[in-house]
């Protein structure tokens, strides 16, 4: 039996510099993910980026813009999670270094045309990447399952 745990909200952003895409991974997995983390208990959506981008990357963040929702429901070592993902987007701050300031994550920087061969979680930021660029239009992507 699968035990539920509580929904996560979790804020991330798309880095864009010309046709790549900032992404995150955990150290020996291989799929990915924007980066950007959970909103703490009584944290903004917002600040929750800028602290967990700041604690990735050392990026100090500017201009956000939001992009829309995406749902992810996966099961991890025999827990069931719920998470809502908030989207934004933003430019990549000038000079930055790509390197991930923490021990499980590695950041890095892919073509556009690439993520078509990546495991993308949640499966929907394909869509969520691809729409934004063309129509520059929020949306909400529910879960697969």
């Amino acid at each position: 039996m699968t035990a539920a745990a509580p929904v996560e909200i979790s804020a991330r952003v798309l880095f864009l510099r010309q046709d790549r895409v900032l992404l995150a991974n955990r150290r020996g997995q291989s799929w990915f993910y924007l980066p950007g983390g959970n909103v703490d208990p009584g944290e903004t959506v917002e600040a929750a980026l800028r602290r967990e981008t700041r604690e990735q990357a050392g990026f100090e963040v500017a201009d956000l813009e939001f992009i829309g929702c995406a749902e992810h429901v996966y099961v991890e070592k025999g827990v069931r999670y719920q998470e809502i993902n908030v989207l934004f987007a933003a430019d990549l701050p000038w000079g930055a270094q790509i390197g991930s300031w923490e021990f499980d994550v590695d950041l890095t920087a892919v073509t556009l045309s690439s993520l078509h061969g990546l495991d993308l979680r949640p499966a929907s930021l394909r869509a969520v990447i691809e729409g934004w660029l063309t129509d520059r239009v929020p949306a909400w992507h529910g879960a697969a399952v």
